[in-house]
Formats: C-alpha cells, structure tokens, sequence
C-alpha cells in the first residue's frame, strides 16, 4: 500500500527543503548507533548521509523500486556499501527485519500515513531494547514550500501520542526545532521489565 500522494518533486529540488546534517545531528543519527532502519527511503535524501554515519548496515524499505534504484546507483558511485535495500509494503508486509534488530527506526516524513499506528507498532518491534524512533514531519503550517495537505500532517502532539500509543516512551522533550520546515521527536523502546 503506497501512502497518501503527498505530489514528491523533482529529486534536486525535495533535497533542497531539508537541512540534513542538521536534521541527522539534531534526531541522534550518529554513534553509538549501529544498525538503522529507514521507512519510506525515497529519493535517499537521508539514506546515504545517515549510512556514513553509522558503523553497521542501514535498511532502505521503500515501495517504489524505481526510486530505491536511484538510490541504489547514488549509494554505488559514492563507495557506500552498508545500505541493504528493501522493496517492500512494510504497511501490509510489514519490513521483514527481525524482533529487536536495530538502534534507530527513521520515520521521516511518513506519518500522515491513513494507518500511521501500523508503522510504528512495526519499528517498535524491530528495535532493540534501547533503540530510539525518530519522527520528522513538516511543520504545520500552509506556509511550507511543500509537504502533504495540513488536514493529514500530523502535529507534534499527534506524533508523541502516536508513539505512546504504539509503547514507546518519549526521549525528547518538547519537538525538537528543524528549521526551516521541519520538527521532530524521539521516542524510546524501554528494555523488558
């Protein structure tokens, strides 16, 4: 099941919108983070960066072969080689990764969603105890260069309730400030009592 068309643009220009060594800095995409999973990879405006970043593999899980071929092609020229690509409905397949293993679920941009709660229950289960989603989404405002319509982007208040929801327990405080367009949160998958 693809998303809600949120209209994506040229390649060039979606990378423009966003802040990515900030964004990755700002959301704990760096060490001791090991493996990571990215729900929805699209044109890779986060894959690759945050693959460089990290010492174990990154799981791409996109629906769309054609821009996971891109992405494929950008990883190769750019000598990155822990990226596992992943064509998959993780909404109806869910990803296909093992209980508990990976550090960090990316859910950028993802969660407006018609069924959001199904993705998260997926990436709090594939997370170590310990491990942490990060959610960024659009700000709300109609002010955006881009994003899906405001009736679906969901608010921050609506993602940490989500998440919540879902079991996890909240690690960041207030949302956290991604100028220019963006905020996110954390969340945290608590060990077993």
């Amino acid at each position: 099941m693809k998303v809600r068309d949120s209209g994506m643009p040229e390649a060039g220009y979606w990378e423009s919108l966003f802040a990515v060594p900030l964004i990755l800095d700002r959301m704990g995409v760096n060490p001791p983070v090991r493996d990571l999973a990215e729900f929805g990879c699209g044109y890779g405006t986060f894959t690759l960066p945050a693959a460089r970043r990290i010492a174990g593999t990154l799981h791409a899980i996109d629906i769309d072969e054609e821009v996971m071929g891109m992405v494929r092609g950008r990883a190769a020229a750019a000598g990155i080689g822990n990226i596992e690509f992943r064509r998959r409905d993780f909404i109806a397949e869910g990803t296909g990764l093992p209980d508990a293993s990976v550090d960090y679920v990316m859910l950028f941009n993802i969660l407006h969603h018609e069924r959001p709660s199904e993705i998260t229950r997926e990436a709090r289960r594939i997370l170590r105890p310990g491990g942490q989603a990060g959610a960024i989404h659009w700000i709300w405002s109609a002010g955006t260069p881009r994003g899906p319509a405001l009736d679906i982007r969901p608010k921050p208040e609506a993602l940490m309730s989500l998440l919540r929801d879902s079991g996890f327990v909240p690690a960041s405080g207030p949302p956290i400030a991604l100028p220019p367009w963006h905020y996110g949160v954390l969340a945290l998958k608590l060990p077993a009592a």
